[in-house]
């Protein structure tokens, strides 16, 4: 599968999990690396490029299919609270570009791995035609620096999927790139609606790895309660799992999918089974997890 939204619909991946976790561990210098403003990480993507592709590199050892971008506050809108608006190219397209030399950076011998651009609905009060505007901004950048595709992270019902979805496809346009604009809802809740469906290329249903979010991590550090909470998350008809709060929670995860797969890889979507799954060959990375992780799965 050599694309993205040909591997997200035929089979459940893992991503990265908590780069906000590593980041703040790596005590950046607020004054220095995030210009006085404490809770702006995506700054790091300017100042302290090594950590944040280091970062990714680590969740990638550990066996993520997908890795996102630092850029889930680097919208203009969000970055105007700030001072900061004008920063908002730079720092999507160093988000996807670090993103994007990480994966380059780690083998992954027979697998290919994706990096997805973040766009998070932050509830702004704005109007339609600002939204708009600030989201073509941010996923230019995205798409510029690289990334395979795009997540529109938003809760459905809210009215506001138009207006994310506009701006994207103008982004997308603009740069004549064929990277794929996904919607990106939790696993349960409301749907979008179908005409929103419609303009998306793809529906993300992601669920959270963590413990924080109720994910695998809660059913315990036993390889059958991660099975068992893996099971559950597949009857949701998820197609995005997070790896959970760490490079070690993640490599936990990657065995753990593969021990649920019929083929020793990744589980395939219930809406894209094949009928004779024993003709499908996995890639030699599924079977053996990367040297560099072995002691921490």
């Amino acid at each position: 599968m050599r694309t993205l939204i040909e591997a997200i619909d035929h089979r459940v991946l893992l991503t990265d999990g908590s780069l906000t976790r590593q980041l703040r561990g790596a005590q950046p210098d607020v004054a220095r690396d995030l210009y006085g403003v404490e809770d702006c990480l995506e700054l790091l993507n300017l100042t302290r490029a090594p950590l944040v592709r280091e970062s990714h590199r680590a969740y990638l050892r550990a066996g993520a299919d997908v890795i996102r971008t630092n850029s889930l506050q680097a919208g203009p809108l969000t970055l105007a609270r700030w001072g900061l608006a004008e920063q908002a190219f730079y720092l999507n397209y160093a988000a996807a570009e670090l993103a994007c030399e990480a994966v380059d950076s780690v083998p992954g011998r027979g697998r290919r791995r994706f990096v997805l651009g973040v766009v998070r609905d932050e509830g702004w009060d704005a109007a339609p035609k600002d939204i708009e505007e600030a989201v073509a901004v941010q996923v230019e950048g995205l798409l510029a620096g690289g990334a395979d595709g795009i997540a529109i992270d938003m809760v459905p019902g809210t009215g506001r999927a138009p207006a994310f979805l506009r701006g994207a496809g103008r982004a997308k346009r603009k740069l004549k790139a064929l990277a794929p604009i996904f919607l990106q809802r939790g696993h349960q809740g409301a749907e979008f609606s179908d005409r929103a469906l419609d303009v998306a290329d793809g529906l993300i249903r992601f669920r959270h790895g963590g413990a924080e979010k109720g994910g695998a991590e809660k059913g315990g550090e036993s390889r059958t309660g991660r099975r068992d909470w893996l099971k559950a998350a597949l009857e949701d008809e998820v197609n995005l799992i997070g790896g959970g709060d760490s490079p070690a929670a993640t490599a936990k995860l990657d065995r753990a999918l593969r021990a649920v797969a019929d083929d020793g890889w990744r589980p395939f979507t219930r809406w894209n089974r094949p009928q004779v799954v024993d003709e499908v060959t996995p890639p030699s990375s599924s079977l053996h997890l990367d040297p560099a992780m072995a002691e921490v799965a």
